[in-house]
């Protein structure tokens, strides 16, 4: 052991080193500087034993009754369906990083699933499907499990004895929040998992320092980077680990800069040493991750309009796009928006209806290539180009015109407000034009190349097929073309809205053009030919996670059961995952874990501070010999606390309770530190039965709330006494004796109140994934007349499908397939088809741009399934 490393984390304040005497190590003389407080903890026999108790008491208590409820619940929606995804290699978006997506879709190919269940909505019938889902909830109740040995390591490698170690194993067992997260197929049982074993990995770190540079010591070193890369690879949430353990590495390399005893060249290898574990290895982690991710997705799927055809190319069955490479006076383009939730520059044969409108026809932004999407670039008003030599190249700084192909008005914007904004800094765009009028000059727009193709000589003077981005900029109001990303109402067939900007960022006004063709063009002018260059995988992890950033910073929304970060702590409110008859789940924490975690942080830095005004005066307590153990330990768990809390306050996206989860397993260790304070000096069986008093009081609280964390059946009366703030939102009428108890429940008016979250619910991801063609092969209906009110969920309809969920009211007969059995007595859900614009080969004559309903494929929403909170679409 190398005396002049035997340096320990020590938080500020601690008190004065004192000088040792020297030691000789060989022919070296040195001074020993008496090391901070650290562990030198090697686990023992008892301690073996112990582990090897709360490890199968946690698994009794996270597997329990693990497979009720029997149906899709809350976020199973999503992270189900994605494990599918994996299995049948279909590529497919989402805003967390992918590691534990595909840690279910591992568990779920070990069970025996086979990915063709889509779990669509909450309350389908998992038995009925035959789908293995005990199995893939095993994955995180076993994870969920793991977390109690790895607390009961943790806090033996911060000095702690056995009992405060088995206490603080307890806490974390029987908390309830965190137990009704491990047994569902969610992401936050893998991230508190990571999470858990990334601080548990750094407290063994530290317990080496007095082996600095041995195996030993580089295992722990590198296990918590790794594991630090896994956590940030489940959620983003684990990137707060980072500045929590950024923080104590910062802390120790400075007290070892002041250690004179240390070389220059010794402190230079430990903080080489910090940096290729703690960042390069999670960094490589990260990276390993999303490589996999990308392996295994390596197929066409719904989600491709999300990203850019340079990704899209890289897919089997993906975008393959050979076009004419140069652009001409003449030729038909079709420009396609440049940013990643790319659409392409659109118009058909309806008009604007908003009220600040010209009326005029609709310029949009429509996700798939189509007829529509044609425009014929011609030269600006009133001007003409000499072609007589050979077509003429549109080159930056030109002003042209850009003609809709098939309904012949011109691109065109004046002095109107678009349908979306109320901005006087944007101008709708619209198609203007008839028969026999040749325009005006506020058709004139000026193309500004942006960039061109390296490879690609001249791409950035001469507008070039897929290698030049440009912009068009109005001649009249020095506005730019500009992708708005805001979804339009239904009369413009919820497209997305394009207008011109003024003084707007590049980014959304960037296009170039992904199909190009001249019309006139003859074998001899030997047609160059332009294709999309594939995406390299370092490509592709950049623009997923610039994706994931932007999906995250604009998700916001009304979801009934979000909740702010000042509410969490004290356990405001929990959230409504699935309810049944006579029985559900609600996601609520163990109350008494979370308000005496919560008041143990905050009695830290009362002690904290009173202690430092003591120091001043030359009083230095000594809390009856712990105080060096109580602010090394407690002091790096309670700012990890604060890492891993207050940037939500910053946050402006749609939080939820279980956000709180890494912060609450700190918070509790905090707690079970205080407890050992205060017990520290009482006799033996004085403190023991404090501790007996605190985990039965928690195991008290625990079966208490136990019918909403594992589903058990429970009284109306039973589930009331249990609301001890009015804050508390679960539905007793679930509960037997409640209305939603009966056969058949009556419809429930919080149809939200299980609604799933945390996936795609962004604008920008809405809009694109709603761009999907209509599906021309349905069934012959019959009609079926249904007692209004009905709630009717729209579907689908021509050019971007509707995401289900927004609720309609109607009186009229609605077109149901043969083969649906209802009962017209109760209230059904079905899914319809608004009305939509026809392609181009249908005739327009008679269509009217209200979406009307038209079911042409419903989905019947049963009376007779038990009543998931929300509308169970089965």
């Amino acid at each position: 052991m190398d005396p002049t490393d035997q340096k320990a984390h020590r938080p500020k304040g601690h008190a004065t080193k004192s000088i040792e005497p020297t030691v000789t190590k060989g022919t070296e003389t040195c001074t020993v500087v008496t090391p901070p407080f650290y562990a030198n903890w090697t686990c023992t026999r008892t301690d073996t034993l112990l582990l090897l108790l709360v490890t199968g008491v946690a698994l009794i208590v996270r597997c329990w009754r693990l497979s009720v409820p029997n149906q899709v619940v809350f976020d199973e929606v999503h992270f189900g369906k994605f494990a599918g995804k994996y299995i049948n290699g279909t590529y497919f978006y989402d805003l967390h990083p992918p590691l534990a997506k595909m840690m279910f879709a591992a568990a779920g190919k070990l069970a025996g699933y086979d990915g063709v269940f889509d779990f669509k909505s909450i309350g389908l019938d998992y038995a009925a499907a035959g789908v293995p889902y005990v199995g893939m909830r095993l994955l995180p109740a076993f994870l969920g499990a793991l977390t109690v040995p790895a607390t009961f390591a943790a806090t033996r490698a911060c000095g702690y004895r056995m009992d405060t170690a088995l206490l603080a194993s307890l806490l974390v067992c029987f908390e309830n929040g965190l137990v009704t997260q491990s047994r569902l197929i969610l992401l936050d049982s893998p991230l508190v998992f990571f999470t858990v074993l990334t601080l548990t990995a750094w407290s063994m770190f530290w317990t080496k320092q007095g082996q600095s540079f041995s195996g030993v010591w580089w295992f722990w070193l590198i296990s918590t980077g790794v594991l630090m890369g896994c956590a940030a690879s489940c959620k983003w949430v684990g990137l707060f680990l980072f500045p929590a353990v950024g923080l104590s590495t910062i802390s120790d390399l400075w007290d070892k800069i002041a250690d004179r005893s240390l070389s220059p060249t010794r402190w230079c290898m430990h903080f080489a040493s910090r940096a290729v574990g703690l960042l390069a290895v999670p960094f490589a982690v990260y990276v390993f991750w999303f490589q996999v991710h990308f392996a295994l997705l390596h197929t066409s799927g719904d989600a491709n309009s999300m990203m850019t055809p340079e990704f899209q190319t890289t897919l089997r069955g993906g975008l393959d796009v050979s076009t004419d490479r140069d652009v001409f006076y003449g030729s038909e383009i079709r420009m396609r928006s440049s940013n990643a939730q790319s659409g392409y520059l659109h118009s058909h044969t309806h008009n604007w209806q908003h009220e600040k409108g010209s009326g005029q026809q609709q310029i949009t932004i429509y996700g798939h290539a189509d007829e529509n999407n044609i425009w014929v670039v011609e030269p600006a008003f009133n001007t003409t180009v000499d072609s007589s030599a050979g077509p003429v190249p549109v080159k930056t700084g030109e002003t042209v015109r850009l003609r809709h192909k098939i309904t012949g008005k011109f691109l065109h914007s004046h002095d109107k407000r678009p349908a979306m904004s109320s901005d006087d800094q944007k101008f709708e765009l619209s198609g203007y034009g008839f028969p026999g009028f040749a325009g005006d000059t506020n058709d004139d727009f000026r193309v500004e190349i942006l960039s061109g193709d390296k490879n690609e000589p001249g791409s950035d003077v001469r507008v070039q097929a897929i290698y030049s981005r440009f912009r068009l900029v109005h001649r009249n109001l020095q506005c730019a073309v500009y992708n708005s990303r805001k979804k339009l109402p239904k009369w413009a067939f919820e497209q997305t809205e394009v207008n011109c900007m003024r003084n707007c960022m590049p980014r959304m006004s960037t296009w170039h053009v992904e199909y190009s063709n001249y019309p006139n063009a003859t074998a001899e002018m030997g047609v160059k030919k332009a294709k999309y260059r594939p995406m390299s995988v370092w490509g592709k992890i950049w623009e997923y996670n610039k994706l994931m950033a932007e999906s995250n910073e604009s998700l916001t929304g009304d979801h009934p059961f979000a909740a702010r970060p000042q509410h969490w702590a004290w356990l405001r409110r929990g959230t409504a995952y699935w309810g049944g008859r006579g029985h559900f789940v609600y996601q609520l924490g163990n109350p008494l874990i979370w308000w005496a975690s919560l008041a143990a942080v905050a009695l830290f830095g009362l002690v904290r501070a009173v202690l430092f005004l003591m120091d001043k005066r030359q009083i230095f307590p000594s809390l009856g010999g712990q105080r060096r153990l109580y602010f090394s330990s407690a002091g790096f768990f309670v700012i990890a606390w604060v890492c891993h809390y207050v940037p939500f306050f910053l946050m402006g996206r749609e939080l939820f309770i279980h956000h709180y989860f890494p912060a609450l397993w700190m918070a509790i260790l905090v707690l079970a530190f205080t407890l050992d304070l205060f017990t520290a000096k009482m006799p033996a069986i004085v403190r023991v039965s404090v501790y007996v008093a605190v985990a039965a009081a928690v195991l008290h609280v625990f079966n208490t709330f136990s019918y909403i964390t594992y589903s058990r059946t429970w009284t109306k009366d039973a589930c009331q006494k249990t609301k001890w703030l009015k804050t508390w939102d679960f539905d007793c009428e679930h509960a037997i004796g409640g209305v939603r108890a009966t056969d058949p429940p009556p419809p429930s008016s919080a149809t939200e109140a299980a609604k799933p979250i945390d996936a795609v619910e962004d604008d920008d991801a809405a809009e694109e994934d709603d761009d999907a063609p209509v599906d021309d092969a349905v069934p012959e209906p019959e009609q079926v007349a249904l007692t209004s009110p009905s709630s009717v969920i729209g579907s689908v309809d021509a050019e971007e499908s509707s995401s289900v969920g927004n609720i309609a009211d109607i009186d009229s007969p609605v077109s149901i397939p043969a083969n649906a059995v209802i009962e017209k007595s109760n209230p059904v859900a079905v899914h319809v088809a608004p009305n939509f614009e026809p392609p181009v080969s249908m005739p327009a004559v008679g269509i009217n741009p209200e979406p009307k309903v038209n079911v042409s494929a419903v989905s019947v929403a049963y009376s007779d399934v038990e009543d998931t909170g929300a509308h169970a679409e089965l």
